[in-house]
C-alpha cells in the first residue's frame, strides 16, 4: 500500500502541469479541432458536454470519442453521448472518463455522467431561442485512498438571430459542488459566452469567452468549412494555454468521422478521433 501512495504522490506532482481534477478535457473531436469554441452552435451528439441547449439542435444522434491526453499512454480519455427527440422536448445523455495508470495500476480515475433536457422557448421567421439544462454526476477514485461522488447543475441558452448569427451562454456547476473533507476541492465552475456567424452556407466562424471560478478568462476562436458534403475542414486557436488546433470531418450517409490535433506550449500533441451516427 505504501508504494502505491508514494507513487501516487510523485505521479500527481509530475502531472500537475498536465491536468486538474475534472478539467475541460474536450470530449468532442469536432470541438477540439475548433479549440472548443462551440458554445453558440453545439448541434451534435456531444452537445450535452458543451451546451445542453444544443441537444434540441442535434436531433437524433449518438457517438463517441477516444484519445490519449498529450499523447501519454498513461492518461486515456473516452466519451460517449447521444441525443433524441420526444414530444416533451429533446433529451441527451453523456459519459466521459479519464484514467491514470502507472505500472499497470489504476492510480486515479474520474468520470462524469450527464443527463439533460432541451426545448425551444420561442421561434419566429428571423429568430429562435432554445433553453437547456443538465445534471452531471462526478465520480473520483484514488487507488487505496477511496472515492467520492458529487452532483453538478448546468444550464445553457442558444439564440439564433437573423438565421446566420447565433449567441450561446453556458453555466457549469452552478451549485458549486466540492469533494474532500479536510481539504475541500471545488469542481470547476465555468461561465461561457459564445458568438458564431455563418457568412456562407457550410461555413461557421465562432468565438468563445470562458471564465472560471478562479477568475481566469480564456479566449477561443474556431472556423469550420464544408469543402464538400462529405469533407469538412476545421481549425482553431486559444490563449490559455496558448495552443492551436485543426481537424477534418468525413460524412458517409448517416455516419460522421472526425479527427483533430491540438498543440500545447510544453507538452506533446493530442490526437483525437470521434465517430457518430444519425438515426
Amino acid at each position: 500500500m505504501e508504494w502505491k501512495i508514494a507513487s501516487l504522490i510523485i505521479f500527481s506532482i509530475l502531472l500537475a502541469p498536465c491536468f486538474a481534477i475534472f478539467n475541460d478535457y474536450e470530449p468532442s473531436a469536432r470541438a477540439r479541432a475548433m479549440s472548443g469554441a462551440v458554445t453558440s452552435f453545439s448541434d451534435d451528439y456531444s452537445a450535452i458536454f458543451y451546451n445542453p441547449a444544443g441537444i434540441r439542435l442535434a436531433g437524433k444522434q449518438v457517438g463517441g470519442s477516444h484519445y490519449r491526453l498529450f499523447g501519454n499512454d498513461f492518461s486515456v480519455v473516452t466519451a460517449v453521448s447521444g441525443a433524441w427527440e420526444t414530444r416533451f422536448g429533446s433529451f441527451g445523455i453523456g459519459y466521459q472518463s479519464m484514467g491514470v495508470q502507472y505500472l499497470d495500476v489504476s492510480l486515479m480515475s474520474e468520470s462524469q455522467l450527464s443527463v439533460g433536457h432541451s426545448f425551444r422557448l420561442n421561434e419566429d421567421m428571423l429568430s429562435e431561442l432554445t433553453l437547456g439544462y443538465s445534471l452531471s454526476l462526478y465520480s473520483l477514485s484514488f487507488d487505496g485512498l477511496g472515492n467520492e461522488s458529487q452532483l453538478g447543475i448546468n444550464a445553457g441558452v442558444i439564440a439564433a438571430i437573423h438565421q446566420r448569427t447565433q449567441l450561446g451562454f453556458m453555466l457549469t456547476n452552478i451549485n458549486k459542488p466540492g469533494m474532500g473533507k479536510n481539504q475541500r476541492h471545488y469542481l470547476p465552475q465555468m461561465l461561457a459566452l459564445g458568438l458564431s456567424y455563418a457568412p456562407y452556407e457550410g461555413v461557421i466562424t465562432a468565438i468563445d469567452l470562458k471564465k472560471n471560478y478562479e477568475g481566469v478568462t480564456e479566449l477561443r476562436t474556431g472556423v469550420e468549412a464544408e469543402v464538400h458534403p462529405m469533407f469538412i475542414l476545421r481549425m482553431g486557436v486559444r490563449n490559455h494555454p496558448a495552443s492551436y488546433s485543426a481537424g477534418v470531418g468525413f460524412r458517409f450517409a448517416k455516419m460522421m468521422l472526425d479527427y483533430s490535433i491540438n498543440t500545447h506550449p510544453v507538452l506533446n500533441l493530442t490526437h483525437h478521433i470521434g465517430l457518430g451516427i444519425k438515426y
